[in-house]
């Protein structure tokens, strides 16, 4: 159930369709956590970018070796998410 208003996949208007694809493209997926930032495409595009660039994209570490400190983390920190 959401407590915040998003707009899906499905309803996304040209604009945010375009930045939906661009994180589909990254995580086989648009996670909830941005299509909570939905309303606000110009927050959640940069974000987006953002974040490809710093866990998808491979620079000093590889994304696996990223994923696997991401997840480490959110376990010592009690994340279920």
């Amino acid at each position: 159930m959401n407590y915040i208003r998003t707009i899906s996949v499905d309803e996304a208007d040209r604009e945010l369709s375009a930045v939906y694809g661009n994180i589909q493209e990254a995580f086989g997926m648009v996670p909830a956590i941005f299509q909570s930032m939905s309303l606000r495409t110009d927050l959640l595009e940069p974000l987006g970018l953002f974040v490809k660039r710093l866990m998808i994209e491979d620079h000093d570490l590889t994304r696996t070796t990223k994923e696997l400190l991401a997840a480490y983390v959110s376990r010592l920190n009690a994340c279920s998410y």
